[in-house]
């Protein structure tokens, strides 16, 4: 396991050599503070609410948020208690004040909020609304990585728990609904 988190903080490292700029910084910033609570994603799920047609999918992003939240928050971080990279790698320079060292790592709750609530909405929504919901997702995912605050496995990780928070939101919606 030493080795793997290695290879992922050299990853990290490497971002953070080669790639970083004052502008792709800003951006990425922005983006993963869009994510902070899933806010990006429950603001047009509440709108959803209001249309009849669309109400079950506003229903369906919320409770895949809510077991994101509950999975990876509550449950996963507290039982897995993975140091944040640059806690355990302190050449690794993270870029977000906000983000506590002793706070946990594994799962990316960013990527899991994200993978919850925008794949529903590439799949029910018009493509003009889907797919810039996918690519916001995978720019919120993608930041936490360059922001140096999250191992690649803890995003790829909360991205499979967001998709299947997702799916399992759908089958309960459609159970009650």
């Amino acid at each position: 396991m030493d080795t793997l988190m290695h290879m992922q903080a050299l990853f990290l490292l490497f971002l953070q050599d080669t790639i970083r700029t004052p502008l792709l910084t800003r951006i990425l910033e922005f983006t993963t503070d869009l994510g902070n609570m899933g806010f990006i994603w429950v603001v047009p799920a509440l709108l959803l609410l209001f249309k009849k047609k669309t109400r079950p999918l506003g229903i369906a992003v919320l409770t895949a948020l809510v077991l994101s939240l509950l999975i990876t928050n509550s449950v996963l971080k507290n039982l897995v208690k993975e140091a944040r990279p640059f806690v355990t790698y302190p050449e690794i320079i993270p870029l977000v004040t906000h983000v506590s060292a002793s706070s946990y790592a594994f799962p990316s709750g960013h990527a899991s909020a994200s993978f919850a609530a925008a794949p529903l909405f590439f799949h029910y929504l018009p493509k003009k609304f889907g797919i810039p919901a996918l690519i916001l997702a995978f720019l919120v995912s993608f930041s936490r990585l360059y922001l140096g605050v999250h191992y690649p496995l803890d995003v790829l990780a909360g991205v499979v728990i967001g998709l299947g928070c997702a799916w399992l939101a759908v089958k309960m919606v459609r159970r009650v609904m």
